[in-house]
């Protein structure tokens, strides 16, 4: 693998180049390619399964795992509690397509942030004067805490016995998001307003 992956004679001259976010020629052209292959092509070739059960998930993943990346990779700070905050987001957004169905896509979508924000903040001001493996047990405390609060607050899944949510009818100015490229945004600008499918 050593001689098809090679980094010789590939120098950094300036620090912006040693600086980049793909400094190997290789890597930049694999993700160009990449890229290229996941909006140009896969939308016209992907199944609904695919996107269902395999892409859109991975979107959702890929997000929980940047937002981790930045805060221990980048900040060096251990948190146990990604998906609490991940699940306030996401539990937000439902809530607020389903309890003000005129709201436009995109401002519940900042308004979820905005949510998520104020919760970290609240478990987050406690947490400032403890470090390590104190942190870590507090974003701890809190991913149990929203697992229970999401669990037994019947609210927040409008009721649902089973503790799952279907997102209602969803559009962005006027134009429906319902197959499943849509939602992924594989497809162009995701057309939108809530419209995945109903229980």
């Amino acid at each position: 693998m050593t001689v098809i992956y090679r980094e010789t004679g590939q120098f950094k001259t300036t620090y912006a180049s040693d600086q980049q976010l793909f400094p190997i020629l290789q890597d930049r052209v694999f993700v160009i390619g990449f890229l290229v292959f996941a909006f140009g092509v896969l939308p016209f070739i992907g199944t609904e399964y695919l996107f269902l059960a395999i892409i859109i998930p991975f979107l959702i993943l890929s997000l929980a795992a940047i937002g981790l990346n930045i805060l221990v990779g980048y900040c060096g700070q251990v948190s146990l509690g990604t998906g609490a905050f991940m699940s306030i987001g996401a539990y937000s957004a439902y809530n607020l397509a389903v309890r003000v169905p005129d709201l436009n896509l995109l401002v519940v979508f900042i308004l979820a942030g905005v949510f998520a924000t104020i919760v970290g903040v609240l478990f987050g001001i406690p947490s400032l004067r403890i470090k390590g493996f104190y942190l870590a047990v507090a974003t701890l405390a809190a991913q149990f805490f929203v697992d229970w609060l999401f669990a037994r607050v019947k609210w927040f899944t409008n009721d649902s016995s089973s503790g799952s949510v279907s997102a209602p009818p969803l559009a962005i100015f006027g134009q429906p998001i319902e197959t499943p490229v849509e939602r992924s945004g594989a497809h162009g600008w995701p057309r939108a307003t809530w419209t995945w499918p109903r229980r």
